[in-house]
């Protein structure tokens, strides 16, 4: 179990890796990600990473270092289309770096 102080909904910036590369529209900052998922026992979270804006025509382009292409076999039992899909990649603790702590959540209280 890996101790840390990130936590869910924290706003983080990658510091390491291929996904610190990908910088805001303006490229002078990096991008703010969302923590979705912490795993502490294998020490990674889950990010969310705002996408930059696509047409509809054009496929989405999955951020590398954050996210990754899965292919998908068709389902007949839920109607699900195959194909490519973008999923989340888990990174590190030690790469990401908290820029402002999300809104904590108060357990018992009803």
């Amino acid at each position: 179990m890996i101790k840390t102080k990130i936590n869910k909904g924290d706003k983080v910036v990658i510091i390491k890796g291929e996904g610190a590369r990908w910088m805001d529209e303006g490229g002078k900052e990096q991008r703010i990600c969302t923590v979705l998922k912490v795993d502490r026992v294998k020490g990674t979270v889950i990010l969310d990473m705002p996408q930059s804006k696509t047409k509809k025509s054009e496929r989405p382009v999955p951020l590398r270092g954050v996210e990754q292409w899965k292919t998908a076999r068709y389902n007949p039992k839920t109607g699900e289309a195959g194909g490519l899909k973008v999923v989340k990649r888990p990174i590190h603790v030690s790469k990401v770096k908290v820029v402002e702590k999300g809104p904590r959540r108060e357990y018992g209280k009803a």
